[in-house]
């Protein structure tokens, strides 16, 4: 956006720092919700952050500096991941605990759509075409024989690809075990 500004999630300390690109120098440090995980910049230029804690979404205004606005989401349900279609016709957020994808509306918060994608949900990105969204998990479901010596290394790692306008699952990639 040509704002010469990185913001950087500060997990172990509930908050998030805005820092001038050329020199470096930390513009601001701006308290958040427990236990800050992701960002994500919304179309109008807010800035959004997860609270996995605190089960909230909070909303910093670039230009005051200042959290404007908070999304409560359900008790415990550990929003990790967020991004935003291009174009900007949705946000979405991955809730770790609930294995819940949730679709948001860029400009208000309000909540469009829900989807479960399964356990463990953590990093979201979202195709080029604004519709397509893939959802990493954190934790992969066990793999054949793992309690065992004779473990069968076929499948591994999953992310679900979800279609973000109808907000159904299309599929899930295997991911090579390495």
């Amino acid at each position: 956006r040509g704002s010469g500004r990185v913001w950087v999630v500060n997990a172990d300390n509930d908050s998030v720092s805005v820092i001038n690109a050329a020199t470096n120098a930390r513009i601001a440090e701006i308290t958040v919700g427990a236990k800050p995980r992701s960002l994500a910049i919304a179309p109008d230029g807010r800035i959004w952050v997860t609270n996995r804690k605190s089960a909230t979404i909070s909303i910093i205004n670039p230009t005051s500096l200042t959290v404007t606005q908070s999304i409560v989401l359900p008790f415990g349900s550990q929003p990790y991941g967020i991004a935003f279609a291009p174009g900007g016709a949705a946000g979405y957020v991955a809730l770790g605990a609930t294995g819940v994808l949730l679709k948001l509306n860029p400009s208000t918060g309000a909540q469009l759509g829900s989807l479960s994608v399964g356990p463990n949900p953590r990093h979201l990105s979202i195709g080029s075409d604004g519709s397509t969204v893939y959802v990493s998990r954190f934790i992969t479901r066990p793999l054949a024989g793992e309690a065992t010596a004779a473990v069968q290394t076929t499948g591994g790692g999953e992310v679900v690809v979800v279609n973000g306008n109808s907000m159904s699952v299309l599929s899930t990639v295997l991911l090579h075990v390495s």
